[in-house]
This record gives structure tokens, sequence and C-alpha cells, in this order.
């Protein structure tokens, strides 16, 4: 037990930074762009404009006298919109006959529609909203149920069980399209990939999210080893390159090539050069950055890669300037106080070892420098635990994956989620443009 406490910090525990000891836990690890705050020139305009087929046109008076005294004459019209928000909530009563036999008293229902089956029902629109606002928007049962009610003027009264059935029917029905997603990504030439704790009824269980530029698939595991990997049925798959923040699972997975995120790297760096100070520990990171700035230029020339002789010299500079920094290190190493100087030991051993999958991005363009895709997809639900908590059960939360990974890809391809919630609470199966 003691030697698990000597290993916690404000990172991995609630303690605070300045238990932190020698090293200094970096938080932040942006870089500067250098470019000025706001929109850039070129980009498309996101400020609302007036409607062109308003609901009513009000005509208001004109100032038909200048302060000067003078008649003023008319220049341009000018539109301003008001616009409210009207919820017309319709219900629609299915009446029939209940008939019984009168020969052996068996008993028949009318025949009501396949989406009348309890005795209060919701259609599409309102399902939707339900899985938008309890998975999405992190709102709790309770609060939308409030929510929907204070739209509806308390006519919608929904109890908190319909809340969990109806992400429950959702899951159900949406389970023939996270197939095909998960068939499409591993088509795919470069996925992203990374995992996250969560709360499940108090213990820790996982949630493993793949990721690519048009799709999000996120699923909940009991645990985070190599058979969670292996029951989500794609990783084993997949022979493409892999994004991932050094997790040595992927080491199982020898028919993908990996490339670890250099951020990561990056801010390891950074936290190594705030404690020793060593000019090759800014050199190395500085370099990293400048080959970054160059894949950049190589993209606007319509370049997919560094040549041969290209790569073999970034990696060559890459190497040399790890032994410059290793020379810095021997020279200022003591024995005595080697707890000090492990951290960085572990680092430069790591970055030496994964040469090649650090320098992957270089060998094609498609890879990111980083493992961004990946945790920005995770982020909704680290919001989610900082929301709520945890989930009740396992089932709850992959109730919840699925509903992030279909709403997720929606915005990623462009596409109405509302309207596209709606279609797969109809039945449809062709959802996404694959």
């Amino acid at each position: 037990m003691q030697r698990i406490s000597l290993k916690k910090d404000s990172s991995n525990s609630c303690k605070p930074s300045s238990t932190n000891g020698f090293k200094r836990v970096v938080q932040n690890n942006r870089v500067k762009s250098g470019r000025k705050p706001g929109r850039e020139k070129g980009h498309k305009r996101s400020a609302p404009t007036v409607s062109k087929t308003p609901d009513e046109v009000v005509k208001v008076s004109k100032v038909a006298t200048c302060t000067c005294g003078h008649k003023t004459v008319d220049k341009e019209e000018i539109s301003r919109d008001l616009i409210s928000l009207e919820i017309i909530v319709h219900t629609t009563q299915y009446r029939g006959n209940k008939t019984v036999c009168p020969c052996c008293n068996k008993e028949y229902m009318p025949k009501f529609p396949e989406q009348v089956k309890s005795i209060i029902n919701y259609d599409e629109g309102i399902k939707s909203l339900v899985v938008y606002l309890n998975s999405y928007c992190n709102v709790p049962n309770q609060k939308t149920i409030e929510l929907l009610g204070l739209l509806s003027n308390n006519k919608i009264k929904m109890c908190q069980g319909t809340v969990g059935n109806t992400m429950a029917q959702f899951s159900k029905k949406c389970k023939p399209i996270l197939k095909k997603m998960k068939q499409q990504i591993l088509k795919s030439p470069v996925i992203n990939e990374d995992e996250t704790p969560m709360k499940v009824n108090g213990k820790n269980m996982s949630v493993i999210g793949v990721f690519t530029k048009k799709i999000s698939l996120l699923e909940s595991f009991e645990h985070r080893n190599l058979d969670s990997f292996k029951e989500m049925a794609i990783l084993d798959r997949y022979i493409g390159t892999v994004c991932h923040d050094h997790n040595k699972i992927h080491n199982a997975f020898i028919q993908s090539k990996q490339a670890e995120c250099n951020f990561h790297i990056l801010r390891y760096c950074k936290a190594e050069y705030e404690v020793h100070k060593r000019d090759s520990i800014k050199n190395f990171m500085d370099y990293l950055l400048s080959l970054r700035d160059n894949v950049d230029e190589y993209k606007i020339q319509g370049k997919t890669k560094f040549t041969e002789e290209e790569y073999n010299e970034a990696k060559a500079q890459y190497l040399k300037l790890l032994e410059i920094w290793d020379e810095e290190f021997k020279k200022e190493y003591d024995y005595d106080k080697k707890q000090y100087y492990d951290s960085e030991r572990c680092l430069k051993a790591r970055l030496r070892e994964n040469v090649d999958d650090h320098l992957r991005f270089l060998t094609d363009f498609r890879i990111d420098f980083t493992n961004n895709l990946a945790e920005r997809g995770l982020r909704k639900v680290k919001t989610k635990l900082k929301i709520a908590g945890g989930f009740r059960n396992l089932q709850f939360s992959r109730y919840y994956c699925d509903a992030i990974s279909i709403i997720d890809t929606c915005k990623k391809q462009n596409m109405d989620i509302g309207e596209t919630i709606k279609n797969i609470f109809r039945g449809k199966k062709k959802i996404f443009a694959f």
C-alpha cells in the first residue's frame, strides 16, 4: 500500500498539485498557433440571418424628419425577426372493441397499431427528443421529464421508467446500423482509438472508442483488457493504422500498424523541461513541432507523405537529438537521487523504443500528429461522469454509448440528428451514406 501511495499525484488521485514533488504535472498541452482570435479570413460567417418566409409581417413607422429639420428619404428596407416558440401537443386516441368467444370465453384485444402497445405511447418525435436530451445533452431522467412538461404546458407527464425504456428501444433498433458502422471502420485506412474509465454502480469499468473523420463508435465493457478489445471485434481484425495513446494492449494486434499520439509526448517533455531545464529537451520538442509544420506545408502542396530519403533524415535527426539529451542526462545523473530522474529516463527509453510509431504521421499524411480525434470523441463520456457520477448498471451505459455513437456520427456527416433518430425508431436500416 505504501508503494501505491508513493505513485499518487494530482493527475491520478485527489491529492493537490503541491504534493507532486520534483515533477510538476502539466495540465495544459495546447500549443499556441500564433493566429489572431476570431473568425479567420475566408471562413463562412455563422451569424444568424433574417427569415425569407416569415409567418407574419408587421410594418413599423419610419423617422420622417431629421433632427436638422429636413424631410428624410427612403434608402433601404431593414428587417428584424422576433422568434417565438409554439409547442402543440397532438393526442391521437385509438379505440376498439374487446371481444370474447361465447363458447370458450377466450378474450381478444382490439388490433392496435404496432406503435400503440401501452396505455400511453409517444411518437418518434418525442422519443427522439428524449434520446438526444438524455444522452448527448447529459440531461438526467427527472430533468428530461420536467423539460418535456415545461415545453408542453404539463400536458406530457412521462415517468422515469419510460425514459429508460426509450433508450433501450433506441439501442435495440440501431444495432444493425452500428454493425454497418463497424464494417465501414474496418475499411478505413486510419482509425483513432482511446479508452476512458467509467463508474458503473460504484465500480470502475471502461469505455472504448474507435473514431474516423466520419464515424464515431463507443462501447462500454466491464474490464479494460485484451478480452474487451476482442469483444468489440474491431482492433483484432483491423489491418490499417491505429493512432492511440501508448496503450500496450495494441502490441497484441500485430496485423495493424501503430501510430502514437505526439501531444502526449510533448506534454511529458514539457514537464521534464520545467524540472531539469535541459536545452536538449526543448530542442527535441521544437523538432517534433517543426516536423508537424512541414507536414502541413506538404499537404498544401498536394503531397501525401515524406519520401523515403526525407523520412530517414527525419528519423536520424530524431535519434541524434535523443543522444544529445542522453549526454546531458548522464552528466547530471545522481545515483543517490535516482528517483528524481526516473520519469525522464523512462520517457527517453519510450521515445527511442517507439521511434517509428511516433514518426508514423510522416509516412502517411492521413495519420494525425495527435490522437485528439479520439480524445474529443470520449469527452462526452467524461462530461457525463462529472454530471451524473456514473451509471446504474452496465446495460444503461451501453444504451448511452449506442446513442452517442449515432448522434456523433450524424454531426460528423452534417445530417439532421432529430430526423435520423426518428427514422431509426421507424425501423429504417439505411441511415448513413455507406
